[in-house]
């Protein structure tokens, strides 16, 4: 499923023309083979922000087994590597190196990874196994990168094996491949305990990733971007669908006093479980439904999480107000 489409870009140069039509090129190959898979989600062009510090992916792929970041490379001639893993581009007979876009691709994977656990405290389904062992981190899902070149160059590979790089035709059933892969490697661990646990998100956590990502992607106004285009496909069910929105100016923005339905505490905090968000009580352990309300009876407001805090969303009336902020 495509949740969002490149960005829309002003090219002044030739270069950054060919940049942009490589991006395109692989978002259409992601386009036609990943279109129809539901839980599949492709999310082109996303920029993140953490800290002062900005990560740009060219497309990240969002699947059971964990992440794939693809990095396109505009190649009209050839590009070479040799067995140290040093790039260089021939262009005319002239010899120019570059920088490796696979570390560049595993910079951003690290990114997205430290990005994840620290806007994502509550994502993961609460069940047995999370109140015994703690929930997962997200590095121990799988972490793949891949370069696309661009279907006019050519790959000069120094008789060494270099598997992260192909031609942009070649990523999708690249990526079928190792999700096939994934998938025996987990039915093998059912009858071998001594094999490597191949981990998987649950359907509804995956969706609540790709949900937070859309939300905290930052577009970029200037000469190179001039919009940030997210597809309105929903990624869930559609009467509960959560799309991006944009932080306005809230009509009430305190804090509203919350105490637990057993013994009154104040010490609690919202938890995410199988019904939805909820009070978690830290004295007594009791659980409290989260029941919002509106100015009209037909509203049926949501609640949106931004790191610590939960914003009580209500599109019906157009308002965005703070509803509570976990402790650190």
């Amino acid at each position: 499923m495509i949740l969002k489409d490149i960005d829309t870009k002003t090219c002044n140069t030739k270069y950054t023309k060919s940049g942009f039509a490589c991006e395109k090129q692989m978002a259409f190959y992601l386009k036609r083979a990943f279109e129809n898979e539901k839980n599949i989600y492709v999310i082109n062009d996303l920029r993140l922000k953490k800290n002062n510090d900005y990560a740009q992916i060219d497309h990240l792929i969002l699947h059971g087994y964990g992440f794939t970041i693809i990095e396109s490379k505009s190649v009209s001639s050839k590009i070479s590597v040799n067995k140290y893993g040093e790039w260089k581009r021939i262009f005319n007979g002239k010899e120019n190196g570059m920088p490796s876009p696979i570390q560049q691709a595993k910079r951003q994977m690290d990114f997205l990874i430290a990005f994840l656990e620290e806007n994502s405290i509550d994502i993961f389904r609460e069940n047995i196994a999370t109140k015994i062992i703690g929930k997962p981190k997200y590095k121990i899902f799988k972490q793949d990168v891949l370069v696309a070149i661009s279907d006019s160059g050519i790959i000069e590979r120094d008789n060494i094996d270099i598997p992260e790089a192909l031609k942009a035709d070649l990523i999708a059933d690249k990526i079928f491949d190792d999700l096939v892969k994934y998938k025996k490697d987990s039915l093998i661990e059912i009858v071998n305990p001594f094999a490597s646990i191949t981990h998987q998100f649950h359907a509804d956590t995956l969706k609540k990733i790709a949900n937070l990502l859309l939300s905290l992607h930052c577009s970029i106004k200037n000469n190179s971007v001039e919009t940030s285009v997210i597809s309105n496909k929903p990624i869930i069910n559609k009467k509960e669908e959560i799309q991006p929105l944009k932080e306005t100016e809230a009509k009430n923005n305190k804090k509203i006093s919350k105490t637990c339905s057993k013994c009154k505490s104040q010490n609690i905090q919202i938890n995410y479980g199988k019904y939805g968000y909820y009070f978690k009580c830290l004295d007594c352990d009791g659980n409290t439904a989260i029941k919002l309300t509106c100015s009209s009876p037909t509203c049926k407001p949501k609640l949106t999480k931004r790191k610590l805090q939960f914003y009580k969303i209500c599109k019906s009336c157009g308002i965005e107000e703070l509803f509570y902020e976990n402790k650190a």
